[in-house]
């Protein structure tokens, strides 16, 4: 909770997520809670998990969920990657950061997902236009980033070749 008294953002965000995809598979907090036992280590954390901590959590009034917490919820819920990423993502989460240390491969691929988040998002609207994220294909998203990579490859390229023309030019008495 935030100093106000209000739920913070991404546990707002996390717990209407889990709401939303809960009730689109038809499963009441009973249900969601039996398939979240079968999904987690009992070991300390069923006790505290409950039919009135999943309302709790749902409307936002948990601070902050455990990675391994999410990841059985994302389980239990059936989810598809698609939807694990999206569930992460209103939670604050790095979709990428699966276990306890993220490797090489995912601290790459972070920093090219927030260059191009900064630097394409102007291509990734116009590609996408009015249509929404989860109405896309698989191959319609990649399509997109590609055309995003494409677009922050060719800006990175021409302000790294800017100052050697002007170098140049110096150079040559222009």
């Amino acid at each position: 909770m935030g100093a106000d008294g209000r739920p913070e953002p991404a546990a707002r965000r996390c717990g209407a997520a889990i709401a939303r995809l809960r009730t689109l598979r038809n499963l009441s907090r009973p249900q969601l809670i039996a398939r979240l036992y079968d999904e987690i280590d009992p070991a300390g954390l069923a006790e505290r998990i409950s039919v009135t901590w999943l309302a709790r959590l749902e409307s936002g009034r948990i601070v902050k969920v455990a990675r391994p917490t999410l990841e059985a919820l994302c389980r239990a819920l059936r989810c598809t990657p698609r939807e694990r990423a999206w569930l992460l993502l209103r939670a604050d989460r790095n979709v990428l950061a699966a276990g306890d240390e993220p490797g090489e491969a995912a601290e790459l691929l972070t920093y090219a997902v927030d260059h191009l988040h900064r630097a394409a998002q102007e291509t990734v609207a116009a590609r996408l236009g009015a249509r929404r994220v989860c109405a896309l294909t698989d191959r319609e998203i990649l399509e997109i980033t590609a055309a995003a990579l494409q677009d922050a490859l060719a800006q990175r390229g021409a302000r790294e070749a800017l100052p050697r023309l002007r170098a140049s030019r110096a150079s040559s008495g222009r």
